[in-house]
């Protein structure tokens, strides 16, 4: 534990303030919002049988005892209040924010013999307000810091919490046990509904948050982008963007900061992680570079991990002191701290030569064949894992002629097909049909993706410019490229594009095709989309085999199957609040769609 310590001391003149006006826009009927406002004392488990190994998890250490709280199941309750060792622990999350952090609650102000409790309370500038139970206190979830009631003022004791996909948690603590999904009936299925349509750094404020902020709308950064934030000083607060600590190589050595500091991305460059620790050690000030999948202090070449572990080297074994900070979408932090400074990056983006090392030869015939074609391509990083297409073997961004475009190299040219087919659309339902479609271009396996950054005409990015003014004519321009060479590297297969061309010769409407975002993928399962059929809603999945296709829609009443492919019926009708998709309707009572007995599909799958 690192921070603010557990006296709970209290905070004269902080820029935060319980605006009760603009915290009444937004309210859910009591009854809805009790079903999302918290799980108490979840069940644990060494085994990982429930998880995919790119399941995004927030991971924590405390007391000994190494604990992932999977996102897909901790969003559909934003508060968990959990016991380690005998000691009470608040973690906090909410989809929207995309933040997770961790705090120790034992001896909480008037409330000495009771166990703290928490619940989710409602929203207060665009951001998820929290409630204890036993004061009656109002606290912003991610920063612990209470505005409102009898605790006003306290800041809750902070444990550092790291944001990882579950293989990279488990590889680092082979010991750690993993939340499970609750039994609860109002939340049968973790992986679909609420929270369901989130993916990393997903544009767009929640519209009916809008009305929560107190003030204008930030123009100053992305307000989808993740940025770590830290106290350098009294209520002054600088924000690290994890684009701009990437660019610079994934660490910031920050040397005019009141405490000296070095803040840290990764590890590797397509890693999304971010932490911050003080550098001096032993009386020693220590700079750090990335270093194959790792850290490396230059003074000592000690390898060291994201969680300030030294692994290797003259300091092995050594921990560096952590710095308080919190991992979150810029928009979900800068409305209660309007002061706060972004740190940019000044690192010119390198630009792909004959002897470029910075593609690392992932892209050698592309980037002769645009070269060919008279482009400057410069090279700004692989995209984060949780950004990559799910069967992407590699994806970059780039920028053509001054145009930002992603690059993905695909397993199989099935799977290029199918991003291109979609346009690199993923599923926003319910708030959303569709969210982020993109003009894309298609050579082999390659998918050449349009990414333009003034896509959005408002702050709040929910509105969409033009697309001839977000586009422009690059893709057009560059649809006269030759073919790269871009070989499979298995046989091609099946493509989701082929089962919804079967589907339309079938006679069917086929509207609104998507990817899922990557928690409401099964385990064992390498893809899925969804879309409306006949104005029915679908999820289709294709699994790794017909073994674990099959064992899939045994336990799946509502599904049709063939194959690796399972297509499962997903009504409006499953919640009784549909916009937020909360509190399960229950079997009897939900309108399951009826084309499940139509014989066309069985017979568009099996085809």
């Amino acid at each position: 534990m690192s921070g603010r310590t557990a006296s709970f001391p209290h905070q004269e003149g902080s820029s935060q303030t319980f605006d009760r006006e603009a915290y009444g826009k937004f309210k859910l009927p009591r009854k809805l919002a009790e079903r999302i406002a918290g799980c108490d004392d979840p069940q644990w488990t060494a085994d990982s049988a429930h998880m995919r190994d790119d399941d995004y998890v927030i991971g924590l250490v405390f007391k000994g005892q190494a604990r992932a709280y999977p996102v897909w199941i901790i969003d559909n309750y934003h508060v968990v209040n959990d016991c380690i060792e005998g000691r009470r622990v608040l973690v906090t999350s909410c989809e929207r924010c995309q933040s997770g952090s961790a705090f120790e609650v034992d001896g909480l102000r008037g409330n000495q013999k009771r166990k703290p409790l928490f619940r989710a309370a409602g929203v207060l500038n665009a951001t998820l307000i929290m409630k204890d139970l036993r004061t009656g206190s109002y606290w912003n979830h991610y920063e612990g810091a209470a505005l409102r009631g009898r605790a006003a003022g306290d800041v809750l004791a902070w444990i550092p919490t790291f944001h990882l996909e579950w293989a990279t948690w488990a590889t680092l603590h082979p010991d750690t046990n993993v939340m499970l999904p609750p039994e609860d009936p109002h939340h049968p299925d973790p992986r679909h509904g609420h929270g369901r349509e989130e993916f990393f750094s997903r544009p767009g404020i929640d519209p009916d948050f809008l009305p929560t902020i107190t003030g204008e709308l930030d123009t100053t950064y992305p307000e989808n982008e993740m940025v770590l934030t830290l106290e350098e000083g009294r209520d002054n607060w600088t924000a690290y963007p994890l684009r701009e600590v990437q660019r610079e190589g994934g660490v910031v050595n920050v040397e005019a900061a009141a405490e000296p500091t070095v803040v840290l991305a990764g590890p590797r460059a397509d890693g999304f992680t971010m932490a911050a620790f003080s550098p001096e050690l032993g009386g020693r000030r220590l700079s750090f570079e990335r270093d194959n999948g790792a850290f490396r202090d230059i003074e000592t070449g000690s390898r060291w991990t994201i969680e300030g572990l030294a692994t290797r080297g003259p300091l092995e074994g050594e921990r560096l002191a952590h710095r308080r900070w919190f991992y979150l979408r810029w928009h979900a932090w800068v409305y209660s701290h309007r002061n706060t400074h972004i740190f940019r990056s000044t690192a010119p983006l390198p630009e792909f030569t004959d002897d470029s090392a910075t593609d690392r030869g992932e892209f050698p015939a592309l980037r002769s064949t645009l070269r060919r074609a008279g482009k400057e391509v410069r090279f700004e990083g692989p995209l984060v894992t949780q950004r990559k297409p799910r069967e992407s073997l590699s994806s970059m961004a780039a920028y053509v002629d001054g145009q930002r475009i992603n690059i993905h190299r695909f397993r199989t040219q099935a799977a290029a097909r199918d991003f291109d087919a979609l346009a690199g659309a993923w599923s926003g339902r319910p708030l959303k049909a569709l969210v982020n479609v993109n003009r894309t271009l298609r050579r082999g396996c390659f998918v050449l993706e349009s990414d333009p950054e003034n896509r959005f005409a408002d702050p709040a990015q929910l509105i969409l410019r033009p697309e001839t003014q977000a586009w422009g004519v690059l893709l057009s321009d560059l649809g006269s490229i030759e073919n790269v060479e871009a070989q499979s590297t298995s046989p091609d297969e099946v493509a989701f594009a082929d089962v919804l061309r079967r589907l339309r010769l079938s006679g069917l409407e086929v509207i609104e095709a998507a990817f899922l975002p990557p928690s409401q993928l099964r385990p064992q399962c390498i893809n899925g989309i969804a879309f409306l059929l006949e104005a029915d809603s679908f999820l289709l999945y294709r699994f790794e085999s017909v073994q674990a296709a099959t064992a899939y829609a045994a336990g799946e009443e509502h599904c049709v199957h063939a194959s690796t492919f399972v297509l499962r019926s997903t009504p409006d009708s499953m919640y009784l609040h549909q916009p937020y998709e909360i509190a399960y309707a229950g079997d009897h009572t939900i309108r399951w769609s009826t084309l499940l007995d139509d014989p066309r599909l069985p017979s568009a799958l099996k085809g």
